[in-house]
C-alpha cells in the first residue's frame, strides 16, 4: 500500500506568517499570455482546469514558430506541473495527455485530462497549546477547520487556516508561535486524507518602552492622545488605532507608529512613534451658488494649535445674496480628546429673505463627546441677542440664554456615495424670562433620513423633519429660532423659506412648529448618471390643529462627481404646476 505524506515539518519551526499553496500575480498572467500558442484542456471541470492552466510553464518562450523539440520540451516540463495542479484540487490520480497540433500556422497544444476520483478527508485534528490557546481570536479561527469528514481535499483551506492563525499569532503579540506538527498524510490508494495540525502559541510579547518624537505639544497634554503604555499586551490593532488618533488630531501631517518583534528584549517590543507636524495655518477662500442662498463668496482661517495644549482656532466669514456673518470658534480637546473636547464660539449674522429679516450677534460655550456607540452628543450655552423686522412692521430685538442639547448619527456603508444607511438628529433647547431672557421659550426638533439601494440599484430615499416650540408669541420670537419650510432641502417646488405663517400683508413670518416629509426615487441611467423623481410635502406653522401641507414634485438628474453627487431638480409646487423652481446642489445623501 502506497501512503504519501505531505506537508510534514520540522519541529520547533517558527511561523511569522503563512503562504498559499498557489499564488499568480499579474507579472504571471501576462507572461503567459505573451505567447500566440493557444492552450485547451478538455475532461476537468472549470475549477480544475482553471488550476491546470495557472500550474503550467510560462508560454513564454513558445512561438508559432517554435521547432517540434522545443515544443516537446515544453510538453515534458507540464506534465509535472500538471500533476501538481491537480494534487492541489485533491486529485491524485489524474493522468494527462498533452497532444501539440498546427493550427492557422501556429502551434497549439490540447491536454486530455482523466481526473480520476478525488482524495476525500475522513479525519481532522487541530490542537491549540500556549498561552493564547484560550483566547477567543484563536477560539475562533479552530471553531471552523478548514475540512469536514467527506470533503474533497483541495489544498488551498489548509494553507488559508495555517495563515489565520499565524496572522493572528502576529497581530496579537505571539511571535514564537509555531507548528510542532502539521501532516497531511494522503492515500491514494484509499484516496483518502488525514489532515493533523498542532499550534503553539508560545508566550505573548508585551509593549516596551514608548518613543515619541514631535513638536507640537507638550508631553502632559500629548499624554492624553497616547492610548499604548509600556507594560500593554501587544496588540498590532492597538497601534494602529494609536497612529489614528494622532492622525485625527489635525495638528500633524504624517504619523508612524511601529512596533518590531526583531527588536524585542525580554519580551518587550519597543514602540517608536513619529508624528510631523503640518503646516500651522491653513486658509480658505471659495466662490460658490446655492440654489437657497444666491452667489456667495467665503473665506476661512484655521489655527491647527495655538499653543502646546493643542487649542485650535477657526474662523469663518460669508458674503452672500441673502446670508452675510462672520464666526470664530475656540476649540479646547479635553481628557479624551479624540472624541471629546469644549468649544467657545462668538459670531455675527444678517438673513434677509425680501418678506423677514434678521441680525445679531450669538455667543455659545459647548461640550461635545462622540459616544462608543458613535453617537455625537452635545450640551451647549447660548446666548443671543437678535432683532428681527417683517416688511412694513417695526422691528423686535430678542435676548435669550438658551441650554439645550443635540444627538446625531449617521450610519452609512460609504461617507461620499452611500448605497444604503441612515441619518438621525435632534435638539432641544429652552430660554428661561428673567434668567438673562426676556421671554420663556422651549424648542425641539427631530429629523431623520434612510437610504436603501433596490434591485437593478434603484434607490430609495426617505425624509422626514418635525419641530414644535412652545412660547407666548411668534412676533416675539427671533426669526433664526422660528421655523420655515421651502427650498432645496425642505419642500421643494417652493422657494426658499417661502412656507409658514403669514401676517396680515401676507409676509411670510414663519412658524412655530414644522413638518416635513420626502420621497425620492433614483434610478441608473449610464455610466455615473442617473434619474431621480421625488415628491415633498410639509410647512411651518402656529396650529396642530389647523395644519395645511403644501405639495410639490418634480424630476432630476444625479451625477457622481470627484466631489460628491451633483444634483439638478426641477419641482413645482401642487396648487401651481406652471410655477417651475430649478435646484442646484452637492453633497452625499447623508
Amino acid at each position: 500500500m502506497k501512503q504519501l505524506v505531505w506537508g510534514l515539518c520540522l519541529l520547533g519551526m517558527s511561523v511569522p506568517g503563512g503562504a498559499a499553496f498557489f499564488q499568480q500575480t499579474e507579472e504571471d498572467v501576462a507572461a503567459k499570455s505573451e505567447s500566440p500558442v493557444k492552450v485547451s484542456i478538455q475532461g476537468a471541470d472549470t475549477a480544475l482546469a482553471d488550476n491546470l492552466r495557472a500550474f503550467m510553464p510560462s508560454l513564454r518562450n513558445l512561438k508559432c514558430d517554435s521547432s517540434s523539440a522545443r515544443v516537446g520540451r515544453f510538453i515534458e516540463s507540464a506534465e509535472e506541473k500538471l500533476q501538481e495542479g491537480a494534487q492541489a484540487m485533491g486529485y491524485y490520480d489524474a493522468r494527462f495527455k498533452v497532444i501539440s497540433t498546427q493550427q492557422a500556422n501556429c502551434w497549439a497544444l490540447n491536454v486530455a485530462v482523466q481526473p480520476g476520483q478525488p482524495v476525500k478527508i475522513t479525519q481532522v485534528e487541530i490542537e491549540l497549546s500556549g498561552e493564547g490557546k484560550d483566547l477567543k481570536a484563536f477560539r475562533d479561527i479552530a471553531a471552523i477547520p478548514p475540512y469536514q469528514s467527506g470533503d474533497v481535499f483541495v489544498h488551498q483551506p489548509y494553507e488559508t487556516f495555517k495563515a489565520n492563525l499565524s496572522r493572528t499569532a502576529n497581530n496579537l503579540g505571539f511571535f514564537d508561535a509555531e507548528y510542532p506538527v502539521h501532516e497531511i498524510r494522503v492515500n491514494p490508494d484509499t484516496r483518502q486524507a488525514q489532515v493533523v495540525l498542532h499550534f503553539d502559541t508560545g508566550a505573548r510579547y508585551q509593549i516596551g518602552k514608548v518613543s515619541v518624537r514631535q513638536d507640537v505639544l507638550a508631553e502632559k497634554y500629548l499624554n492624553r492622545y497616547l492610548r499604548v503604555h509600556d507594560g500593554d499586551t501587544y496588540n498590532a490593532e492597538n497601534l494602529l488605532k494609536q497612529q489614528q488618533i494622532l492622525e485625527g488630531s489635525g495638528y500633524y501631517s504624517d504619523v508612524q507608529v511601529s512596533g518590531d518583534y526583531q527588536d524585542a528584549q525580554g519580551g518587550l517590543v519597543p514602540v517608536e512613534i513619529e508624528a510631523q507636524r503640518r503646516k500651522r495655518y491653513t486658509y480658505t477662500g471659495q466662490f460658490g451658488y446655492g440654489t437657497d442662498t444666491g452667489f456667495r463668496v467665503e473665506a476661512g482661517m484655521d489655527i491647527h494649535w495655538v499653543n502646546d495644549k493643542g487649542h485650535q482656532l477657526q474662523a469663518d466669514a460669508q458674503v452672500g445674496q441673502a446670508e452675510q456673518s462672520v464666526e470664530a470658534t475656540y476649540k479646547v480637546p479635553l481628557w479624551h480628546p479624540e472624541h471629546e473636547y469644549t468649544s467657545l464660539s462668538a459670531g455675527w449674522q444678517h438673513s434677509d429673505n425680501d418678506d423677514i429679516e434678521s441680525k445679531g450677534i450669538k455667543v455659545g460655550l459647548d461640550y461635545n463627546r462622540r459616544a462608543a456607540d458613535d453617537w455625537q452628543q452635545t450640551v451647549f450655552i447660548n446666548y443671543l441677542d437678535e432683532t428681527t423686522q417683517v416688511t412694513g412692521e417695526p422691528e423686535t430685538r430678542s435676548q435669550l440664554a438658551l441650554v439645550g442639547a443635540r444627538v446625531k448619527k449617521t450610519k452609512t456603508d460609504d461617507l461620499l456615495f452611500p448605497a444604503k444607511g441612515w441619518q438621525l438628529a435632534a435638539e432641544v433647547q429652552g430660554a428661561k424670562e428673567g434668567v438673562l431672557s426676556d421671554q420663556n421659550l422651549l424648542q425641539g426638533k427631530v429629523s431623520g433620513k434612510y437610504l436603501q439601494t433596490l434591485r437593478h440599484n434603484d434607490k430609495l430615499l426617505l425624509e422626514g423633519a418635525v419641530g414644535t416650540t412652545l412660547t407666548d408669541d411668534l412676533n416675539e420670537m427671533p426669526k433664526s429660532l422660528r421655523f420655515f419650510a421651502g427650498g432645496q432641502n425642505s419642500v421643494r417646488g417652493y422657494d426658499f423659506e417661502s412656507l409658514g405663517e403669514t401676517n396680515a400683508a401676507g409676509d411670510v413670518i414663519g412658524g412655530k412648529h414644522l413638518l416635513t416629509t420626502s420621497v425620492e426615487y433614483e434610478h441608473p441611467l449610464a455610466d455615473k448618471w442617473s434619474a431621480a423623481a421625488f415628491v415633498d410635502a410639509g410647512n411651518a406653522f402656529d396650529d396642530w390643529g389647523s395644519v395645511d401641507m403644501k405639495v410639490g414634485a418634480g424630476a432630476g438628474v444625479r451625477y457622481k462627481s470627484p466631489l460628491g453627487p451633483i444634483r439638478a431638480d426641477l419641482a413645482s409646487p401642487k396648487d401651481d404646476p406652471g410655477d417651475v423652481h430649478f435646484y442646484f446642489s452637492l453633497g452625499p445623501d447623508l
